[in-house]
């Protein structure tokens, strides 16, 4: 078995306000290079590990600790790469402040270690591949290994931008089976299984739906029209067949939560805890329903106005030329919308860049990629009593800038620009077959408390209390314990009633205007053990995120309903190929051989997940494949369990050592 031990974090601090936007409150796991014993086991199929000097080589393998079902997926891998005699494996365990702080450090690339991540995709497919694999997310999102492969860059931007991709789903579907070819044989990381999201109510709790993002899970449940979803208390009732015709008003909801909230403001903090937190206060121009389709939401309306086949070499007149640090990285404090793709800052002393007022000036010159034309809901209020209106969307924009979720906003977007009081246009930078969704996905802010606060600071620890749009407002946190949110009078949708706010409403009338449970009582609770039973107690009536193993038991209950989907949440790991000898591909496909995959699904997490035979989830296969079937059995025999064929890579790459 391969040894463990216990990290110290006590010279690891970081400020988690920082963490990417993609990695959610579970944590993450790694693996790595160095130190470890060798048994030898009794799984050595794949030969004695005793050709060349290169083996056994010492991995190291790391991850938080107080992830459980992490924790032991890590150990199963690590005994099955022990096993195979060809690595000498060793666990080492973090808190997760201290492992974030690892992974998220810049010289972590050059350390040969391999990190685990937990991520939370999308319905949009380039969220499993883009994040972890393109050169522009090093050191801004999940690419922690530095992995710049321009011919990789180059097909993953050809199935998301241009406008053939954008007009023709099925060429669309066409390039992205050409990234996940392309990455089965690269083989830079291994997505281990997809997640099932579940979450456990009493019986109490009416109406509840699984949504596939945990970050997700309470907003949509509360009031989500477009699939005419909503939840009610009901204590003198069980829940099961009830229906809208039994809806109850009123009440408080307990919920328990396994992390901190590490900021209320949305532009400049995304893990899954904090993004929770925000769905009860703030609201976007759309919104979208459980498979994905997208509806005006703050917009009543949307049209795309205009698409032009350009390519970002077309805004050079318009860019600044900026100077470059001695770290490779552009030397300006302004954010950056686009740079020129000739120029390098790690080769070029100074490089051409498009900066905000510069993509301003090329969009009202006629320079851009697509026009969104957004026509805002009228008499619309913020929690402080002001009115939405356009001025509030630009501010919201220019507040991203230099953001966590700047990398992932200004990837495709260009400006923002006002026409009217309720009128805004959103531009993006090229034809982009995720406009639609991406453009409009942002938080809309109050401009009035842009104005008041400096950037990251909308939150109670600041002395700002977070003030939005959204169907409740900001009552009461004490970091680390609670936070409660209120049900706001004034909410829009219950002052215009849902059929005159949205056109396409053609749901029942018995369907609310709005939520109808009075408050939310939030408790933080990081211990799994101690949140199933703060629920099997009744000091709670909901909770996510379960260890797998307790969910059987809510489930053989008659006082809990356990809820479960299939959702974008992913496990991978991703190697280190700039350090050898992970810098050849035989390798990283024998590891991926080793890994696992049924196993892990059934005997750690309990059949809870579904392993990962491509790298595309169920909810994305739409608009990420030509054709799913075909894809999973080409695809398939990459990632399958096989020791003998690990070993044969295995002894090739002894042989050339």
């Amino acid at each position: 078995m391969p040894s463990r031990h216990n990290a110290s974090d006590s010279n690891q601090n970081i400020n988690r306000r920082n963490v990417i936007a993609t990695i959610g409150a579970a944590g993450a796991a790694s693996l790595a290079g160095c130190g470890g014993q060798s048994n030898g086991g009794d799984g050595g199929d794949g030969g004695d590990g005793g050709d060349g000097e290169l083996f056994p080589l010492d991995v190291q393998i790391e991850v938080n600790a107080d992830n459980s079902d992490r924790l032991q997926m890590v150990e199963l891998i690590a005994e099955s790469m022990e096993q195979s005699g060809y690595f000498n494996t060793t666990v080492e365990t973090y808190e997760w402040n201290t492992y974030v702080g690892r992974v998220l450090d810049p010289e972590y690339q050059n350390n040969g270690v391999i990190p685990c991540i937990g991520l939370s995709g999308t319905f949009n497919p380039g969220s499993f591949c883009n994040a972890l694999h393109h050169s522009d997310n090093i050191g801004a999102c999940c690419n922690l290994n530095g992995i710049n492969d321009s011919e990789l860059d180059d097909l993953i931007d050809d199935a998301r931008y241009g406008v053939d991709v954008a007009s023709d789903s099925q060429l669309r579907g066409e390039r992205y089976d050409e990234v996940w070819n392309y990455l089965a044989e690269e083989r830079y990381s291994s997505i281990t299984h997809f997640d099932l999201a579940t979450a456990v109510s009493n019986t109490d709790v009416h109406g509840f739906e699984m949504w596939p993002f945990a970050e997700g899970t309470y907003s949509y449940n509360m009031f989500a029209p477009q699939d005419e979803q909503v939840m009610w208390l009901d204590r003198d009732n069980a829940a099961g067949d009830s229906d809208l015709s039994d809806l109850t008003e009123g009440g408080t909801m307990r919920i328990a939560i396994s992390a901190n909230v590490e900021s209320f403001d949305p532009p400049h903090s995304s893990d899954t805890t904090s993004t929770l937190a925000q769905g009860f206060l703030f609201e976007a121009l759309i919104t979208s329903d459980s498979e994905g389709n997208v509806y005006p939401w703050l917009a009543e309306s949307y049209e795309a106005l205009d698409t032009q086949d350009i390519d970002r070499t077309a805004y050079a007149d318009y860019m600044s030329t900026v100077g470059t640090t001695e770290e490779g990285a552009v030397d300006t404090d302004e954010q950056v919308i686009i740079q020129h793709p000739e120029d390098s800052p790690a080769e070029d002393d100074e490089v051409r860049v498009l900066l905000p007022d510069d993509a301003t000036e090329a969009a009202e010159d006629g320079t851009y990629g697509m026009q969104y034309r957004y026509n805002l809901q009228e008499g619309v209020e913020f929690h402080n009593g002001d009115e939405l209106t356009a001025e509030d969307v630009v501010a919201t924009y220019e507040y991203v800038e230099n953001s966590v979720l700047a990398p992932q906003t200004f990837d495709s977007l260009l400006t923002v620009v006002q026409i009217d009081e309720y009128t805004v246009d959103l531009y993006a930078q090229v034809p982009d077959a995720e406009a639609e969704r991406s453009l409009p996905g942002r938080s809309i802010l109050s401009s009035s408390q842009i104005q008041e606060v400096e950037k990251g600071n909308i939150d109670p620890r600041e002395g700002n209390t977070p003030i939005g749009t959204g169907p409740y407002e900001f009552s009461e946190f004490e970091d680390e314990q609670y936070y409660e949110v209120t049900k706001f009078d004034n909410y829009w949708t219950e002052q215009k009633g849902v059929s005159e706010a949205f056109s396409w409403f053609d749901g029942s009338g018995d369907f609310p205007d709005g939520p109808v449970i009075d408050d939310f009582e939030v408790e933080i609770v990081p211990d799994d053990s101690t949140r199933s039973g703060a629920l099997q107690n009744g000091e709670v009536d909901s909770t996510y995120g379960l260890n797998t193993a307790t969910l059987d038991d809510f489930k053989s209950s008659e006082d809990f309903l356990v809820y479960g989907v299939e959702t974008g949440g992913y496990e991978y790991i991703q190697y280190p190929v700039n350090v050898a000898p992970f810098d050849d591909a035989r390798l990283r496909k024998a590891i991926n051989h080793l890994i696992p995959r049924e196993r892990i699904v059934e005997n750690v997490l309990n059949g809870y997940a579904r392993p990962a035979w491509t790298d595309l989830p169920a909810l994305a296969q739409g608009s990420g494949t030509a054709d799913a079937d075909a894809l999973e059995e080409e695809i398939r025999p990459t990632n399958e369990y096989d020791v003998e064929r690990a070993g044969e890579l295995l002894d090739q790459v002894a042989a050339d050592n």
